[in-house]
């Protein structure tokens, strides 16, 4: 996330007033629990994307986006969503919910750049309304604690019709504790801070692997799943006795019920009931610090994903195969940071250079070039230059 004040200074020729850094959202397990509005667990890592703005005298709003090379630009006195703007949609929502508060505020020069950038829209949306409403907390004085940034953050729901946001996003990125993992309670968004016991020296250490598969390998399977899930929700919501709570059920109780839906929207259903049992499962193996065990979910889940869900391709299929075969890996399964092709690696101390040796077969046979690096809870989002949050 380097170089974010120099790219803002060579576009606006000023250097930043407020300089934002924002973590990325890591969800362990229950990315897709939502739908079933079961269990997550989510934290911060120190990718994550960096917003820079510089305020003007006039009532205009210019956004580079640094990581692509994109320019857009509107009015805050005429806001019109559009679907050609893309991205820049977030930042019309953010500014009209802003104004819909009675917030003070007028024209800025905004930069942005970071791996986030390139996320899924949820996280991609969740990253950039935080660090901008983060921004112009700092630069307009509208004096909000982090709840009240959440709050207003949420609102931009309201304005944008596609770059739709998650409140677990947000009150992950501005309450993340470092060392700590946030399990929440999606029915009644009740989360409780955790200590993360799995990090280099205590045993068992955790490692991201991101694969650096081609950009949007599996974006179009995960925009379709959401679809499925929604769909599936809807319909079992339909079939289910009154009272009764989805996230209750478990695979073999929905093959048993002999569902009237399609065959995938079923196998959808029951991912989605398991990636939230899992969640719920694995917080006492993550209290008590038992590595086997929770190795063990790690790998239920890498098998969910690729039989119920089908969210995985050959690549990633041959990493987590080649890992659960190497000896001191406790457990790979694939992740949500916004990004495909993102592994999590549950290694003994003393035997990640074992699986080094896989990540470099793995480049030899596919070509990628993947990159290995050690996974520890991080902190919330924090204002590098101006005032503090």
């Amino acid at each position: 996330m380097d170089g974010i004040d120099k790219a803002h200074a060579e576009e606006y020729g000023a250097e930043p007033a407020v300089l934002v850094e924002v973590p990325q959202v890591t969800t362990l397990l229950g990315a897709f629990s939502e739908y079933c509005s079961g269990y997550a667990i989510t934290s911060t890592n120190n990718h994550g994307l960096r917003v820079a703005i510089t305020p003007r005298t006039d009532n205009l709003v210019r956004i580079f986006n640094a990581s692509r090379g994109e320019r857009k630009k509107f009015q805050l006195a005429v806001i019109r969503q559009r679907k050609e703007d893309k991205w820049a949609q977030i930042v019309k929502a953010v500014c009209q919910a802003v104004i819909s508060a009675e917030l003070p505020i007028s024209g800025f020069d905004m930069t942005f750049k970071g791996q986030s950038a390139a996320a899924d829209n949820p996280s991609l949306t969740a990253a950039l309304v935080s660090g901008l409403i983060c921004a112009l907390n700092s630069l307009f004085g509208f004096a909000l604690d982090a709840d009240g940034q959440v709050r207003l953050a949420f609102s931009t729901n309201r304005f944008s019709e596609i770059y739709k946001l998650r409140l677990r996003d947000l009150i992950t990125i501005f309450t993340a504790s470092p060392g700590k993992i946030i399990f929440f309670d999606l029915e009644s968004y009740e989360y409780e801070s955790i200590d993360y016991p799995f990090v280099k020296g205590s045993g068992v250490g955790s490692y991201f692997i991101d694969c650096n598969l081609p950009e949007g390998e599996l974006s179009e399977e995960v925009t379709l799943f959401r679809a499925n899930c929604i769909d599936a929700a809807k319909r079992m919501k339909d079939i289910l006795p009154r009272g009764e709570k989805l996230r209750l059920l478990t695979e073999r109780g929905i093959r048993n019920l002999h569902l009237p839906l399609p065959e995938d929207l079923k196998r959808t259903i029951s991912f989605v009931v398991e990636d939230s049992a899992f969640a719920k499962k694995s917080i006492d193996s993550i209290k008590s610090g038992n590595s086997t065990a929770f190795g063990k979910i790690f790998t239920a889940e890498q098998r969910n994903l690729s039989e119920l869900a089908e969210l995985t391709s050959p690549e990633v299929d041959w990493l987590v195969k080649r890992g659960i075969e190497t000896q001191g890996v406790k457990g790979v399964t694939e992740i949500s940071v916004g990004i495909s092709g993102t592994l999590v690696a549950l290694i003994e101390d003393g035997a990640e250079e074992q699986y080094r040796a896989q990540l470099e077969e793995y480049e030899r046979i596919f070509g990628f070039h993947p990159i290995m690096r050690e996974y520890v809870p991080s902190g919330s989002i924090k204002v590098i230059i101006g005032s503090g949050v």
